[in-house]
């Protein structure tokens, strides 16, 4: 599969009337997620990318389910933000997923793009991927007549070019007895520590 659109697609992109449409892959664990702005559903075979062959994308609502622009910079491209339907009672499947972190921290966010013919609404061209990331950080807004799950993705050059901050010296916060980062410091500085 290419990462550009194909002569089909370049032409209905050049056309006066156009419909690009999105296809988004959030790789929930144990319940992916694959959604569509087109006005229909869309299964996918013979593309040779496994993420999308076999397997049917969707139609949703772009009220419901929307992804942001894909801003390339120096370095990746800028954090790209999903918005979710999270409504209480209509969505609770996806809240419980997405309140245990192990479910999306560091896995797959995919998105391709094809256009349709704007008149009968079939495909033109050849789909084509244009995004991959990492979910990072879901955030939950809302009040009284809605809310949604806003879904930060990282591209891959951003989510290896950050500094991750973390250490093992709190080590023995998750493990009582554990009394390795006081022994590493106090090799650090040329002593020894006996427990």
């Amino acid at each position: 599969m290419d990462s550009r659109p194909d002569s089909a697609a370049q032409a209905a992109l050049a056309a006066s009337v156009r419909r690009p449409v999105t296809f988004a892959f959030l790789d929930l664990k144990g319940e992916p997620i694959r959604v569509t702005n087109a006005p229909y559903s869309f299964t996918f075979a013979g593309t040779g990318d496994e993420d999308l062959d076999g397997f049917t994308f969707d139609a949703v609502d772009p009220r419901v389910v929307s992804v942001g622009p894909v801003k390339a910079r120096e370095g990746g491209t800028d954090t790209l933000t999903l918005q979710l339907s999270g409504l209480a009672g209509v969505d609770d499947e996806l809240m419980t997923q997405i309140g245990d972190r192990s479910n999306w921290a560091g896995r797959d966010c995919r998105l391709w793009r094809a256009m349709l013919d704007p008149h009968d609404m079939t495909r033109i061209g050849a789909i084509w991927s244009f995004y991959t990331g990492y979910m990072s950080v879901p955030k939950i807004n809302g009040d009284r007549t809605g809310q949604v799950i806003n879904m930060s993705v990282e591209s891959y050059l951003a989510f290896f070019g950050q500094a991750s901050n973390r250490t093992y010296l709190d080590q023995q916060s998750y493990d009582p007895g554990d009394q390795s980062a006081a022994l590493a410091i106090a090799i650090a500085n040329g002593a020894s520590k006996r427990s």
